[in-house]
């Protein structure tokens, strides 16, 4: 096989690789959001328990004791406690991975042969053509 041919397809290789791997990354940011979401779905039900509870404490007595209160609803915060810190752990992640989003174009693109393939040069030139004639008009 040419040379050229080899270089176009380990380009190629190259190509197809980065698109895995950009493909793979979005699909990660995917699930991780839907982790999050999922997450804060949760800590909604918790605070929901924590109000129905204070609301239940205030209908028996007609008022609220902070310390009765904070001893109904202690394994309501703790579980939210843990859910925003994951939520948090979470986020940075997503951000890491939004972070190396950079995609190396250039290695799929770039030529580093000079190359003297007349059908090349020829197409080119008459898609320059095809440029020019429509701008003139």
């Amino acid at each position: 096989m040419s040379p050229n041919f080899d270089n176009l397809v380990n380009k190629g290789k190259g190509f197809l690789k980065q698109a895995a791997d950009q493909t793979t990354r979005i699909a990660k940011i995917g699930k991780l959001n839907t982790n999050v979401m999922t997450l804060r779905s949760e800590k909604g039900r918790h605070l929901q328990t924590i109000g129905l509870r204070a609301y239940t404490l205030f209908t028996e007595n007609n008022k609220i004791d902070g310390t009765v209160l904070q001893e109904k609803v202690r394994d309501e915060i703790a579980q939210i406690e843990r859910i925003e810190s994951r939520v948090r752990e979470i986020e940075e992640e997503i951000a890491e991975l939004r972070a190396n989003t950079h995609v190396d174009v250039t290695d799929v693109t770039d030529d580093d042969d000079d190359d003297d393939d007349d059908s090349a040069e020829h197409a080119k030139g008459s898609e320059d053509k095809g440029v020019d004639s429509k701008s003139e008009k």
